[in-house]
């Protein structure tokens, strides 16, 4: 039987796609792609906005429409929080909450016992686990990463923070770690695959070692991943501000293998507004973990999540995050207009931003952002870099990849170099991508 997988939202959610793929391959499915015709349906969702959740809602239409008879299984955190209404969905047969995730090969052994995977009337088949009952973390080796050319390598999930917008702490309940032998051998297991970029990844990624009786950092586990062998290099994805210390920023600037990128969620550059979205850190802290860390790792591809238009942001709040932004030296950011979701704190704030205005602001901040990003890639002019490479462009027949520093790179080669760290030397900045050759 054919299986095919859509992921939605972060990259916890592609390294769960990875396990359940995993899973069913050994039980003899045939994992294709999303847009193939397939047999059964997997959607892991995502509900960080209401986009997310439009997403995660037209990815099960998408399927049927390529084939109405299959099985559509819902799961991720839009299945965890919204498991009655999703139930009801037209075409869905199962929910699987995210405690349950690495059940899914059992529940279809199940269905198919039964001899009816696709669910006849009524409602869809619920497995829902209590995501707040005390846990161990639970990870499998993985080969394949919807045929990507990272790795992502899951160290820890849940979150503990009490952000006033955010779902997490519903939907993934609170934060546990994975051990470090069980991590190095998923690390160890991926490169013996031949990955050559290991991302590691979490809810709450920097928390990892804090909830084990004796406390570990989360930069110790960054340092002996890094030490193992093999030709490979460490990228973190997102890490809070208040996670990162002064062991972890040495590590970053130092280490060979580990590449010269951060992530750290900003949110906003008013410390009034951070206090309402109760973030841990304000303004100054924040500019000074910066600073710390462009100073050390130079050059450092920096970026950021900000959210415009969150409720009681004034033209002045918003001038603030604004200037913030200038004044550090970010490569990107991704920037979301603010979206209320029920349950949160935040969904019963008053002072709401027109739509309009968070258009306007987000706008304002993409295009400030392109400036600061152009004249960063400039900067990489006439110097090599190391780039990962990932695919072919069709168009133009250019391979493509990222940099260590998290840029996008073209490179006018020929040969099969996927899934290969290649030194490649900058040309010139086109398209927002910076384009090179490799050495002669």
């Amino acid at each position: 039987m054919k299986v095919a997988f859509t992921t939605l939202g972060c990259r916890t959610n592609q390294h769960d796609t990875a396990e359940m793929q995993s899973l069913l391959e050994k039980e003899g499915y045939s994992i294709v792609k999303s847009s193939e015709t397939a047999d059964i349906y997997v959607i892991n969702t995502c509900t960080v906005t209401a986009r997310s959740d439009y997403s995660s809602r037209l990815a099960v239409k998408k399927s049927l429409a390529i084939n109405e008879n299959a099985t559509v299984v819902f799961t991720g955190c839009y299945a965890q929080l919204n498991p009655e209404d999703s139930a009801k969905m037209e075409g869905l047969d199962i929910i699987l909450g995210n405690a349950d995730k690495l059940k899914i090969a059992d529940v279809l052994k199940t269905k198919l016992k039964n001899n009816s995977l696709k669910k006849e009337s009524g409602l869809a088949e619920i497995h829902m686990s209590d995501i707040h009952a005390d846990r161990e973390f639970q990870t499998l080796p993985v080969t394949q990463f919807q045929g990507r050319s990272k790795a992502f390598i899951k160290v820890q999930t849940g979150c503990d923070e009490s952000c006033s917008f955010c779902t997490v702490v519903r939907a993934r309940g609170s934060s546990v770690s994975d051990t470090r032998e069980n991590i190095l051998d998923n690390v160890r297991h991926s490169i013996n695959g031949g990955y050559k970029e290991i991302t590691l990844t979490g809810i709450n990624l920097g928390t990892w070692g804090m909830d084990f009786h004796a406390k570990k950092t989360f930069s110790s586990l960054v340092e002996d991943i890094a030490n193992l062998n093999g030709n490979f290099r460490v990228r973190l994805s997102s890490i809070n501000p208040m996670e990162i210390d002064d062991h972890l920023i040495e590590l970053v600037a130092q280490h060979e293998k580990i590449c010269p990128h951060l992530h750290i969620p900003l949110q906003s550059g008013d410390t009034e507004i951070l206090s309402k979205m109760n973030r841990n850190y304000n303004t100054n802290q924040y500019e000074n973990i910066v600073h710390r860390a462009s100073q050390s790792i130079t050059p450092l591809g920096l970026g950021a999540d900000v959210i415009v238009g969150f409720p009681g942001e004034s033209e002045v709040s918003f001038e603030r995050t604004r200037k913030l932004i200038e004044g550090l030296p970010f490569s990107y950011l991704h920037i979301f207009s603010y979206s209320p979701r029920a349950g949160t704190e935040a969904y019963n704030f008053k002072s709401n931003i027109k739509n309009t205005i968070k258009k306007e602001r987000n706008l304002t901040l993409s295009n400030l952002v392109k400036k600061k990003a152009n004249l960063f890639y400039k900067s990489f002019i006439g110097k090599k870099v190391t780039v990962l490479i990932e695919d072919r462009k069709q168009a133009d027949g250019l391979l493509k990849g990222h940099s260590e520093h998290y840029i996008p790179v073209r490179i006018d080669a020929r040969g099969a170099l996927q899934n290969q760290l290649i030194p490649v030397l900058i040309t010139e900045v086109k398209n927002n991508e910076l384009i090179g050759c490799l050495e002669s």
